[in-house]
C-alpha cells in the first residue's frame, strides 16, 4: 500500500471534502481526485459513494478510515518524538564493559554521566574482554571499557584514560607489613599488573606470602573471600575504592611503581558522534579518589 495514497484518502475522509483535502495537502481538486481514483483501482473497492452530493464513505472506505487514522496518529507521535530528539539532542548509546570495570567503575560513573547529560540513554553490557572487543567491531555496542590491553586493530581507536596504584587490601588491620605472609593472598595469575604488583611488595619488604588461593573468577567472588577474612588480594585502587571509602577493606601497601587503569576503545568511524565525544570527554575526567 502507498502511503502517499492512504493520506490523499485520509485527508479526504477527514474532512468530507475534496476541496478541503487538497488545500490541507497544497495540491489542485483535480489532483486530489485522480490520486484518490488510482488508489481505488489499486485497492481493487470503492472508497467513496459518489451517487450524492454530500461525500460518504462506502464499508471499504469506513474501515480503511478508521485504520488510517491509527496510522496517522502514530505518525504524528513519530514526527513529535523525532522534534523533540533533535531540540533536546536526544540520543543512546551502547557501553560495553569488562567484569573488573563495570562491577566497580559503571554504577558511579553512569549516575554521574545521567546527571550531565539526562537527553542521553543508554545500555550496558557487561562480559569477557574478548566478547566485548568482538561485540564492538560487529557494531553491536558504541563504546567499549576495558582494563589496560595492548590493542592493534587499525579500525579501532583507543584512548587512555586514569591510571590508580595496585594495592594489597585486607578486611582486617596488620601491625606490621610483614604479618601479611600468615595470612592466604588471593593471586589472578592471568592478570599481569597482578603479578608484578605481589613481586613488588614482596621484594620491597624481603617478604613472601606462604599461601596462595588462585582465583580465576568474577571481581565480586574474590572480593567476598577478602570480605570472609578468607585471604588477602592485590588489585587496582579504582576496583576497590568503595569498599576503602566505607570502611570494610583496608590498604595494606598501596604499590605506586605499579600502576593500573581502564581505556575508552571505539571504532573509528563513530568518533564524530556527539553523543560518543560527550561519553568520552566526560569520562575522561571522571575522578573516583
Amino acid at each position: 500500500m502507498d502511503l502517499h495514497y492512504l493520506r490523499i484518502f485520509y485527508e479526504v475522509a477527514k474532512e468530507c471534502s475534496f476541496t478541503k483535502a487538497a488545500h490541507n495537502l497544497y495540491i489542485n481538486q483535480s489532483a486530489v481526485s485522480i490520486q484518490v481514483k488510482k488508489f481505488e483501482e489499486l485497492l481493487g473497492t470503492k472508497l467513496f459513494d459518489r451517487s450524492s452530493k454530500k461525500i460518504k464513505l462506502t464499508y471499504s472506505g469506513e474501515v480503511l478510515y478508521k485504520m488510517s487514522e491509527d496510522i496517522f496518529q502514530k505518525v504524528k507521535r513519530v514526527e513529535k518524538e523525532m522534534a523533540r530528539i533533535v531540540e533536546i539532542d536526544r540520543a543512546r548509546i551502547s557501553i560495553g564493559a569488562t567484569t573488573i570495570i563495570g562491577e566497580p567503575l559503571l554504577p558511579k560513573l553512569m549516575k554521574e554521566f545521567s546527571k550531565m547529560y539526562q537527553e542521553i540513554e543508554y545500555d550496558i553490557l557487561i562480559a569477557s574482554k574478548k566478547e566485548i572487543l568482538e561485540k564492538l567491531r560487529d557494531g553491536d555496542i558504541d563504546v567499549a571499557i576495558i582494563d589496560e590491553t595492548h590493542i592493534t586493530d587499525i579500525n579501532l581507536e583507543i584512548i587512555d584514560l586514569e591510571k590508580y596504584p595496585m594495592c594489597l587490601v585486607s578486611s582486617r588491620d596488620y601491625r606490621d607489613i610483614k604479618e601479611v605472609i600468615e595470612t592466604p593472598l588471593i593471586v589472578r595469575k592471568k592478570i599481569l599488573k597482578h603479578n608484578e604488583a605481589v613481586t613488588a611488595i614482596e621484594n620491597n619488604h624481603g617478604i613472601e606470602f606462604k599461601t596462595k588461593i588462585p582465583i580465576d573468577g568474577s571481581l565480586s567472588v574474590i572480593k567476598s573471600f577478602v570480605k570472609k577474612g578468607i585471604g588477602n588480594v592485590v588489585l587496582s585502587y579504582y576496583a576497590v575504592h568503595e569498599e576503602v571509602t566505607s570502611g570494610e577493606f583496608k590498604i595494606i601497601e598501596k604499590v605506586n611503581e605499579v600502576t593500573d587503569g581502564y581505556q575508552i576503545a571505539i571504532t573509528k568511524d563513530k568518533r564524530s558522534l556527539l553523543e560518543i565525544i560527550k561519553f568520552i570527554n566526560f569520562t575522561k575526567n571522571f575522578k573516583i579518589m
